[in-house]
């Protein structure tokens, strides 16, 4: 190798320098300014604790898991200049880390775990941080949001509302939507609640169930609610859902009739739910599958309009079916006749036609005559 070559200044990994000093200054913040435990600060509500613990805990994870995902880009680099120096390098400052922070993050766990145990412990939690998700809360009719305001007017909250917390510091209503709207409506600054620390996962489901529990649910929502566990999860069956719900097979077998409903049927029923039970939405949908659509429309459309009730439409709907599939009646024979004596009888079913003579010799007359009318009547369906 000549001198030149010898002077050529050493290829550098420009991704591992980066991240070995991202590292490095990660290590170093963690090293000189460990976090102050969780459990060590200032004094909050224990289900404020029980959020931040969570919340904290999450960060931590995230923080070594994008260390990792670092580390695990700059061995995939190697082969593009680097040395197995630097990985070595960054694997070492990564390794320092983890060992630095595991102390805090079984200290916060630990801390979660006995936290966990005042789980379900009313406190007042501020409404300004609360948040919905949509498609969980339960649609309450005009009449029966009414009462349930006029309830609260008169009335404490006697059942909080149960939230989860989420790792940017806000709740999400699990159970108790209509509840918490009511005191955004009346301006006030804090509601009762529990915390919920499952699974953000089971979230959506955990909502449904709390839901399902109320007898005023309406079929609809009910199918709503069970439909999308069995779109989320596909290896569920119909049994499965059941199961986990507490309620027959049978149950939720019934409700997947709304399924088979014309698609601008279910359009509509999403904007109100309560509008078609299951029964009529079994009717409607057996006579839609029999390309009765346009009187099954009809027929909802009525009901969500409030014009006819469900028995009502169902009804309308199946006088409708039964008029477009009415058997044809053949028309009766007709007499033709000769003064009083009967000369010849026509009979039609469909596309035969059939003349039947008294006498033979009468037969024979017209075969010529007839002959010549319906050639007539070719010759003039080819103009």
């Amino acid at each position: 190798m000549s001198n030149k070559d010898d002077k050529r200044p050493p290829r550098v990994n420009k991704l591992a320098a980066r991240l070995l000093g991202q590292t490095a200054n990660l290590e170093r913040n963690v090293s000189e300014n460990p976090p102050t435990p969780i459990a060590s600060q200032r004094n909050v509500t224990m289900p404020g604790q029980l959020g931040a613990f969570r919340i904290e805990a999450q960060k931590y994870q995230a923080k070594i898991d994008e260390l990792q995902r670092q580390l695990d880009e700059a061995v995939a680099k190697q082969a593009d200049g680097g040395s197995d120096v630097e990985s070595a390098d960054l694997r070492a400052r990564l390794a320092q880390l983890q060992e630095a922070s595991r102390a805090e993050v079984e200290a916060l766990k630990a801390a979660l775990d006995e936290a966990a145990l005042s789980a379900g412990v009313p406190f007042e939690a501020p409404v300004a941080r609360i948040r919905k998700i949509p498609g969980r809360q339960r649609q309450l009719t005009n009449a029966e949001r009414d009462a349930l305001y006029a309830n609260l007017d008169s009335n404490k909250l006697v059942t909080p509302v149960t939230l989860r917390p989420t790792p940017d510091g806000w709740y999400e209503v699990v159970s108790g939507h209509n509840r918490f709207d009511f005191y955004v409506d009346r301006g006030r600054a804090t509601i009762p609640a529990v915390l919920d620390l499952s699974d953000d996962e089971h979230a959506d489901r955990d909502a449904f169930y709390a839901n399902l529990l109320h007898n005023t649910l309406p079929d609809y929502a009910k199918y709503v609610g069970f439909k999308k566990l069995l779109d989320e999860d596909q290896t569920l069956t119909i049994a499965d859902v059941a199961k986990h719900a507490g309620v027959p097979r049978t149950t939720v077998a019934n409700l997947m009739v709304f399924g088979e409903l014309p698609a601008e049927a279910i359009r509509l029923l999403d904007a109100q739910q309560d509008k078609v039970g299951r029964s009529a939405a079994a009717e409607l949908a057996a006579l839609h599958a029999k390309g009765h659509t346009e009187g099954v429309m009809a027929a909802i459309q009525a009901i969500v309009n409030g014009t006819s009730s469900q028995s009502e439409a169902v009804a309308m709907a199946t006088r409708s079916a039964r008029r477009a599939v009415a058997p044809r009646v053949a028309p009766a024979p007709v007499t033709v006749r000769s003064g009083r004596a009967t000369y010849c009888k026509v009979h039609q079913a469909k596309k035969v036609l059939r003349l039947e003579f008294t006498k033979d010799v009468d037969a024979e007359l017209a075969m010529n005559e007839i002959t010549k009318v319906l050639q007539a009547l070719a010759d003039g369906s080819k103009k």
